[in-house]
């Protein structure tokens, strides 16, 4: 059973984030729309209806076989055009933002709603199509007809719509925003998630623990959670997974450790709970929503696109989601309803965080002052949150880094300057010891300046 829920699991993960999922649902519905309206076409009491209402109705054959080839003929021509517009955007979004922003617009559900009504409404014609008889046959599918027309129409609205959506989607500000949004929904459910544990677990002492050993080679990325705590449940066994999600995993390294030795087929069973793959998606973890918005930040700091301020917004925005990560624990559980969790996976500490995430926009934006600036005023709003000493530890650290990389990098004094002034109301706000040092300024530090 276990087995069986772990192949749905990955079957649901794959189908979710697919192009052609809801393409597919939407034109087995329009297949079933057209065989329920071939089965009532002639009944007698729509025939009745139909000598009544006659507006809109096609009473000819040929005019029949003429509308719906040509609607067929034209929706073609839309659906292929906005295919070729999503391709357009997911190679504009390589090239210009990241490749790790791919899987996100592929899975976007407005693109596939408008393609599958494009694929229904040429599938529904066509069947109607071969339901035609000869051309002098009295009988003509006038309301398929009818309804046919009605859907053509509604894929002309519907284009004029993908156009509007496919112009936003190009646009790097739309994507950070879908990106910021939906990491901070993703931070907000974990806060909500573990206020309703009345008393927060600490980790266990898992040093004694019996480890069990990963079978796969790839990137962490999911976990069948509910599968998992059923088999914990079932043997009473307590659980503590050792990689993060998103970090590689080879065959051979320890993956989890068990409160006491178990037989082969439960840790494979609690093996195969495990999913492995290589997209990230934003709604899958919070942390792959940060990565792609800094991943977005050094792509705009590249030479070939040049584009600081795109970084800048970006670091605002991974500001205001490590505000929201501040208060969460560097833990995760997976809560029961009536006993203490039993499943306990560690998340990134803030300081492997911020250096993962803030990392590589310090580097490849260490010469341009306005980049270190943002950064360290980042920095600088994130010290007034209520914060644990080992966090407040953390950031300064990180402002350090910013400082010690604007040393080596920015030459010219008025930068150095403005480096400084922000510095120093670090120091006299927060106090650390030892304090930040300032930049040296033609020789002398500022503060020898001043004296």
């Amino acid at each position: 059973m276990s087995r069986l829920s772990n192949i749905v699991f990955r079957l649901y993960q794959r189908t979710l984030h697919s192009l052609a999922l809801y393409p597919t649902l939407i034109a087995l519905s329009f297949f079933a729309l057209c065989l329920l309206v071939m089965s009532i076409e002639y009944q007698p009491w729509l025939m009745s209806l139909k000598q009544i209402v006659d507006v809109g109705l096609v009473r000819n054959a040929d005019n029949a076989r003429l509308i719906l080839g040509t609607l067929v003929g034209g929706i073609m021509t839309l659906m292929v055009f906005s295919f070729s517009m999503v391709m357009v955007v997911l190679n504009n979004a390589a090239a210009s933002l990241s490749p790790r922003v791919i899987p996100g617009l592929i899975s976007d559900k407005g693109h596939q709603k408008t393609l599958g009504f494009y694929l229904g409404t040429i599938l529904f014609s066509l069947l109607l199509i071969t339901s035609i008889e000869q051309e002098n046959s009295t009988q003509v599918p006038s309301l398929g007809v009818l309804i046919a027309l009605c859907l053509g129409i509604a894929c002309l609205g519907l284009f004029v719509h993908f156009i509007h959506s496919i112009s936003r989607s190009i646009q790097v500000e739309y994507i950070l925003n879908n990106l910021y949004r939906t990491t901070l929904e993703k931070l907000t459910a974990r806060e909500t998630k573990l206020a309703g544990v009345d008393d927060m677990p600490s980790w266990p002492d898992d040093q004694r623990w019996h480890e069990v050993f990963s079978r796969h080679n790839g990137y962490f990325k999911e976990l069948n959670i509910n599968a998992i705590n059923t088999l914990l449940c079932q043997h009473d066994l307590r659980m503590t997974v050792m990689i993060h999600r998103g970090f590689f995993v080879m065959s051979g390294r320890p993956l989890f450790k068990l409160d006491r030795q178990v037989d082969p087929e439960i840790a494979n069973a609690l093996l195969d709970c495990f999913d492995f793959f290589i997209e990230e998606y934003a709604h899958a973890h919070y942390l792959f929503g940060c990565t792609q918005i800094s991943e977005i930040a050094v792509k705009a700091l590249s030479p070939g696109i040049n584009d600081p301020g795109t970084a800048i917004t970006a670091i605002d925005m991974l500001s205001v989601l490590f505000s929201k990560r501040l208060c969460l624990p560097d833990l995760d559980i997976a809560p029961l309803d009536d006993e203490p969790p039993r499943l306990f996976h560690y998340e990134l500490s803030l300081d492997e965080l911020l250096l993962l995430v803030f990392g590589p926009i310090r580097n490849y934006g260490g010469a341009d002052a306005s980049v270190l600036l943002v950064l360290l005023q980042a920095f600088k709003n994130l010290l007034y949150q209520q914060l644990r000493p080992q966090q407040k530890a953390d950031l300064l650290r990180h402002v350090r880094s910013v400082q010690e990389t604007a040393d080596h990098k920015l030459h010219n004094s008025r930068d150095r300057e403005a480096i400084n002034q922000l510095i120093e109301r670090i120091n006299q706000t927060n106090e650390p010891k030892p304090p930040i040092p300032l930049l040296a300024i033609t020789g002398i530090t500022v503060a020898q300046k001043n004296n």
